[in-house]
């Protein structure tokens, strides 16, 4: 069991037997301070209850439109929370390429948020640390110990996912520990190309070329094989196992994805491994396998997808993840798997929820993100409202499971379109999608079990680098990967002519130094771990 884990349990006996000790100012505003860096201990959280409803404003994030049926959605959620814990929620949809801009602009404006979502949904979005470097976010290790039992019955010692060094900033969302790499495409297109997906085979890139090119072939110009967007990222880890420690990738990874014992920190763009992946993304963008547009475009993947320009994208690989994307497009997928599913602290971390410390009462709000961590049955979820949407308008039930867990189909609404349904509480608990059977659940934890019975799981799953010591150059470095990790990373530049200076850039910036303390930050989180 992880030292964080036990302190998490040791806080909830001791509320229980009423003898917690506060490990801060013990003052009645001590909640209301700015949230410290890194590793200090967190304040006591300062009871603010005065019989009056609380509203909790909540980010909601979406695939770049808010749905039609937010306002229903929200009203439904107040039907059940205002009569049980004197909360409200104000939802605040927000695409996800804008919510890193929106939540720092909120935060340190001292607007109202309650609720903010470090978003990073396997692909290294975002990252606690992005937010605790700023001392953005409040800890949480009191208020969890208080008021999150549920969270913990739920998430176990997934709860160390939101931990810098002792202290808790972030509440992981109940997913799956990990999950595999696939290209996905249009079964029609495949269909007309004579091309069908092997079930069991793992696909290489040159095999994937080979698709591209007989797509490319046939429908000429002006189509693309692959669908990518926006600026500043890669999609190196689609084909290549890989660990991000918590963090974008910026600051250091672990090759083979922590799995092979090799717990040595890397630039991942100095490495041999970074410039072969861009040669091959820069033939395939002169081949015009790839939008030439790809940093600057805006549509998201799906609208992509349902211009019918495009014959497939990169996705997670997990149980019932095509569903999603044939529904909104109304074409059959099939998948060609490219990296087998293994557990890292990168695709756990897929949502995590925090409390900013503009916010004025954390206890109502973490009383409301422990509600959503709930068994209830399907008619009194909350997660399942914002995973969802509403019965009878965001979909209908076709077949009752157990408690949440039910199969449902899209309705008149879009919410299941434009809202990502793992976010919110136990993901494994709320409903899915048809044409998903009731299966769909039991196969979902036997992805976990296999993971884990078979030992692919990351070395590091649960270290979050705190760059707080190194927060200038980790600001410099990340600065110069937005400048050119798109342009290689998509293959819209020549690495070979643009990587030497990318690669001086961060060393003047100092990635060395973000480097050498990511290492010694992970040595000694392996050493405690023992």
């Amino acid at each position: 069991m992880s030292k964080k884990r036990l302190l998490a349990m040791m806080l909830t006996a001791a509320m229980t037997v009423g003898t917690l000790t506060a490990c801060g100012s013990g003052s009645d505003d001590a909640a209301d301070e700015p949230a410290v860096s890194g590793t200090q201990e967190a304040a006591a959280p300062a009871a603010i209850d005065n019989g009056e409803t609380y509203n909790i404003e909540m980010q909601i994030v979406t695939w770049g439109a808010a749905p039609d049926e937010t306002d229903q959605v929200e009203a439904a959620i107040n039907a059940i929370t205002e009569p049980e814990i004197g909360v409200t929620v104000t939802l605040n949809p927000i695409a996800a390429w804008d919510l890193i801009n929106e939540s720092n602009m909120t935060v340190t404006s001292g607007e109202k948020l309650d609720l903010l979502c470090v978003f990073t949904f396997g692909q290294s979005m975002d990252s606690v640390a992005n937010y605790t470097s700023k001392n953005m976010l409040r800890p949480l290790n009191d208020l969890y110990a208080q008021y999150g039992q549920d969270i913990d019955a739920v998430i176990g010692d997934m709860a160390q996912l939101g931990y810098i060094g002792d202290t808790m900033y972030a509440v992981p969302c109940k997913a799956n520990l990990g999950f595999g790499q696939t290209y996905t495409a249009r079964k029609d297109y495949l269909d007309e190309l004579g091309i069908t997906a092997e079930e069991g085979k793992l696909y290489t890139p040159d095999e994937l070329a080979e698709i591209f090119q007989a797509y490319a072939d046939k429908y000429g110009a002006g189509h693309y094989p692959i669908s990518l967007f926006g600026a500043g990222t890669d999609v190196y880890y689609d084909f290549y196992e890989l660990e991000t420690l918590g963090g974008t990738g910026d600051n250091g990874v672990l090759l083979n994805g922590g799995l092979d014992g090799n717990m040595t920190v890397v630039d991942l763009f100095e490495t041999d491994e970074y410039m072969a992946y861009c040669e091959m993304m820069h033939d395939w963008f002169q081949k015009g396998y790839i939008n030439p547009d790809v940093n600057t475009i805006s549509d998201d993947v799906t609208s992509q997808m349902k211009s019918g320009n495009y014959l497939g994208y990169f996705a997670n690989d997990v149980p019932g993840g095509l569903i999603g994307m044939q529904n909104n497009v109304g074409v059959e997928f099939e998948s060609f798997q490219l990296v087998e599913p293994f557990a890292s602290t990168r695709a756990a971390s897929q949502a995590l929820w925090a409390i900013p410390t503009t916010c004025e009462n954390p206890e109502k709000t973490m009383q409301f993100l422990n509600l959503l961590y709930q068994k209830r049955d399907l008619s009194e979820n909350v997660a399942a409202l914002l995973s969802c949407g509403l019965e009878g308008v965001s979909y209908t039930l076709t077949e009752e499971v157990d408690g949440s867990k039910a199969i449902i189909t899209a309705g008149e609404g879009n919410w299941s379109m434009f809202v990502p349904d793992s976010l919110y509480g136990d993901y494994f608990s709320v409903p899915k999608f048809a044409p998903n059977e009731a299966s769909i659940f039991d196969e979902l934890q036997a992805m976990d079990d296999k993971i884990t019975s078979t030992g692919r799981m990351t070395k590091a799953f649960g270290y979050v680098f705190d760059p707080s010591n190194v927060s200038a150059q980790a600001a410099a470095v990340a600065s110069v990967n937005s400048q050119y990790r798109g342009l290689v990373g998509y293959g819209a530049a020549d690495p070979h002519e643009v990587m030497p200076e990318y690669i001086q850039a961060l060393k003047d910036a100092g990635i060395d130094d973000v480097i050498a303390e990511n290492q010694r930050q992970l040595d000694e989180w392996l050493a405690a771990q023992k």
